[in-house]
């Protein structure tokens, strides 16, 4: 009987002993998720941040397209867009300075 009590306990020990070990073990797994999901969040708000600061330009840009477009000098501005892009009107005459002036 002596012998079947010190063998239960032995093995209620060791037990004891893989059960804590199984709970260690879960810390530090649970710990490095918690780790890795900070991390996540914080890049993740940098490129919050950099969206919506992106955003705002575009609403920006287009507040002022929406202003041009409403307004009387539109013609003018489209225009001067297709100057930018190198167009010409029809009956236009474009010299070039190949001369390379300095």
């Amino acid at each position: 009987m002596a012998k079947f009590l010190r063998s239960l306990k032995e093995n209620k020990r060791a037990r004891s002993a893989i059960v804590l070990a199984g709970l260690v073990v879960m810390f530090f797994i649970c710990g490095g998720i918690i780790a890795s999901q900070y991390s996540d969040i914080s890049r993740l708000k940098k490129q919050e941040a950099a969206y919506t600061a992106q955003l705002q330009a575009q609403n920006a840009e287009n507040a002022k397209l929406e202003q041009i477009l409403d307004s009387d000098d539109r013609d003018e501005y489209i225009e001067q867009k297709a100057r930018e892009k190198g167009y010409v009107k029809s009956d236009e005459i474009v010299f070039y300075d190949v001369a390379g002036s300095k």
